[in-house]
């Protein structure tokens, strides 16, 4: 069986695939996956269908970029301004259940940092390869969760939970003291013992982070959550 990250790398590959630019070697492994997974056959299928369609794109319309309008920050500060505040969203549940008067400013920043990204994304793709776009229906229900320290580590958790997703799910975690510039990454451990990876995040030392971490894997499907630190060894742990 291949593993996720094995399944997620030779997804990738499908697209250098079906242009022709993998080796022999590489295009052998890749067609051995596809043997055996209807999902990369199907994502293939449509990846080969547009492959005709790039002999009519013209090179040089790359050389000069379109340039987004010169208003459109201002346009996207006051459509979010505008948005009316929505009772079943991750950042609404967080805020209302552990308001903490210190950490507004915190919330701010992610606030506007949220706003740059879309302001980038104009004209490109954001988000993560892993997680396919959220589905039309809300998320499930916010189950919060208890990550307790192992070992000889001073970390602060202030909130942690979990969202389910059709595709998933998703692992918010408030906190504090995670060496600063380190890589962390958290896993989700599924019935079968297996440790799904669920991305990665840097600690910010003694200041307040909050962090959002998605998977694959079906929240029905994990038994437990681990956060480990960059030489594996893990420092939180919630059983589920």
């Amino acid at each position: 069986m291949t593993s996720r990250e094995e399944h997620q790398t030779l997804r990738e590959m499908l697209g250098s695939l079906a242009l022709g630019h993998l080796t022999a070697a590489e295009a052998d492994r890749v067609q051995a996956h596809l043997d055996g997974c209807a999902e990369c056959r199907a994502e293939l299928a449509e990846v080969a269908s547009v492959v005709p369609l790039l002999d009519r794109v013209d090179p040089v319309t790359f050389a000069s970029p379109a340039s987004p309008p010169a208003d459109l920050g201002a346009r996207i500060r006051a459509a979010v301004a505008a948005e009316p505040p929505r009772t079943d969203d991750l950042a609404h549940r967080r805020t209302s259940r552990h308001a903490r008067p210190g950490r507004t400013r915190s919330r701010l920043v992610v606030a506007a940092a949220a706003v740059l990204v879309v302001g980038v994304g104009i004209g490109g793709v954001v988000g993560r390869a892993t997680a396919p776009p959220e589905p039309a229906a809300a998320p499930g229900p916010y189950e919060p969760i208890t990550l307790e320290e192992v070992g000889d580590v001073d970390l602060v958790v202030d909130e942690a939970g979990l969202v389910p997703h059709t595709w998933g799910v998703e692992l918010a975690m408030d906190g504090a003291g995670f060496t600063e510039g380190a890589v962390y990454r958290a896993k989700f451990r599924d019935e079968q013992g297996r440790l799904q990876p669920a991305g990665r995040f840097l600690g910010t030392g003694a200041a307040e982070m909050s962090c959002s971490l998605q998977s694959g894997v079906l929240r029905e499907d994990v038994q437990e959550v681990v956060v480990v630190d960059e030489q594996g060894r893990t420092v939180l742990r919630s059983a589920l």
